[in-house]
C-alpha cells in the first residue's frame, strides 16, 4: 500500500516560513474548542434543570386560598404582629390588689363569683365555737372582726379562730363610734386590740372595721399610718335586729349578693347561727365561692401556718390544751 505524501513538503516549508506555525496552531486549537464545547453543554444543562425544578415547585405548592370577603387580609409586613401568645390565667399572678389599700373597702366586683363571710363583735363564749363548727363542716374560711375586750376575756376562742385557718381583723377595743373620736383615741383603740391578738396568734392584722360602719377622715389617716385597710361591707341582712329570723337573713343576703360581695354577720346571734349552714349550701348551689376578705381583694390570704397539725399543741394561752370547737360546746 502506497503511503500518502505529506501535506507540506520540506521544500514548501522553506519557500513559505509561515506554514511552519500552522501545524502547532491547529494542535492548540483542538483542546480550546473541546473546552468551549464542554462549557456550552454544561450551561445548557443547568438552565434545563432549574426550569424543571421551578416547574415542580409550582405544581407541589398550591395557590394560597383566597381570603373571604368578610375577613380582612393580614399584610405580609405585619405577619409578626399577627402572632399572639396566649398565657393561661393560672400562670399569671399579679401582686397588685384589686382595690388599692387606701380606698374604703366595701366589695370587690372584679372578684366575680367570690364572696366573703364576715363576723363582728366576737368572740362569744356561747356561740363562737358553734360558728366555727359549721364553717369547718362546710369547708368555708371566713373573716372575723373581734372586739378587744372580748378577746381579753375569751383568749382561747381568739386562738381557735386563727387556728382553724380563718382571717382575723380589728374591730377596736371598746366598740366606740370612731366618727366621734380623735386620732389619738382611734390609734389607741386599734393598737390595744392588735396587741392582744399578736400575743395569741401568729397572723398579721391588716384589716380594721369601724363599729357600725361609722368613720371619718381621722380613721383613714390612722389606718394609713398603721398600714391597715378599712374594710366595710356591701350586704347587711341586719341580723343584729331583735326579731330578725334566719329565713329573713337568708332571703336578704340572696337578694343583695353580687360579684365580690362582703357579707356582714354577727357572732352571738342564734338566728344567724341557724341561717349559716342553709346560707352556705344555697349560695354554693348558685355557684358562689367563699373566701376571706384578703383573698377577695387580692392581698395576702389568711395564714394557714396557724392551723395546728395533728398532735401539735395550741398556743400557750390555751393552757397547753388540745382545744377544738367541739370541746367548747
Amino acid at each position: 500500500m502506497r503511503s500518502l505524501p505529506p501535506v507540506f513538503s520540506a521544500v514548501d516549508l522553506q519557500r513559505d516560513p509561515g506554514r511552519r506555525l500552522l501545524k502547532p496552531a491547529l494542535i492548540l486549537m483542538i483542546p480550546i474548542v473541546l473546552v468551549f464545547m464542554q462549557i456550552t453543554f454544561s450551561f445548557g444543562f443547568s438552565e434545563d434543570t432549574i426550569a424543571e425544578q421551578q416547574g415542580s415547585d409550582n405544581i407541589a405548592k398550591p395557590a394560597p386560598a383566597q381570603a373571604s370577603a368578610n375577613e380582612p387580609e393580614t399584610p405580609a409586613d405585619n405577619a409578626e404582629e399577627a402572632v399572639h401568645i396566649v398565657v393561661p390565667e393560672n400562670d399569671v399572678q399579679s401582686s397588685v390588689p384589686l382595690v388599692p389599700r387606701e380606698e374604703i373597702l366595701r366589695s370587690v366586683p372584679a372578684a366575680g363569683k367570690k364572696v366573703a363571710l364576715t363576723f363582728d363583735d366576737g368572740p362569744s363564749s356561747k356561740y363562737t365555737a358553734d360558728y366555727l363548727r359549721v364553717l369547718r363542716e362546710n369547708n368555708v374560711k371566713a373573716t372575723f372582726f373581734p372586739i378587744g375586750r372580748h378577746i381579753k376575756s375569751n383568749a382561747n376562742l381568739a386562738a381557735l379562730i386563727a387556728g382553724e385557718g380563718h382571717e382575723i381583723g380589728n374591730h377596736t377595743y371598746d366598740h366606740p363610734n370612731l366618727k366621734r373620736q380623735n386620732k389619738d383615741s382611734i390609734r389607741q383603740q386599734i393598737s390595744r386590740t392588735s396587741d392582744l391578738l399578736n400575743q395569741r396568734i401568729q397572723q398579721e392584722i391588716t384589716l380594721v372595721r369601724p363599729p357600725g360602719g361609722n368613720y371619718g377622715p381621722e380613721l383613714e389617716a390612722v389606718a394609713a399610718e398603721m398600714n391597715m385597710r378599712v374594710a366595710l361591707w356591701s350586704v347587711d341582712p341586719k341580723d343584729w335586729e331583735k326579731n330578725r329570723t334566719h329565713k329573713e337573713i337568708i332571703a336578704n343576703i340572696k337578694n343583695h349578693i353580687g360579684p365580690g360581695s362582703i357579707i356582714l354577720l354577727h357572732e352571738g346571734k342564734p338566728e344567724t347561727l341557724k341561717a349559716l349552714p342553709i346560707l352556705i349550701n344555697d349560695l354554693r348551689q348558685d355557684g358562689w365561692e367563699f373566701v376571706t376578705v384578703s383573698e377577695l381583694v387580692g392581698d395576702r390570704p389568711a395564714s394557714t401556718t396557724d392551723r395546728p397539725s395533728r398532735g401539735e399543741k395550741l398556743p400557750r394561752i390555751c393552757n397547753r390544751t388540745a382545744l377544738t370547737s367541739d370541746s367548747l360546746i
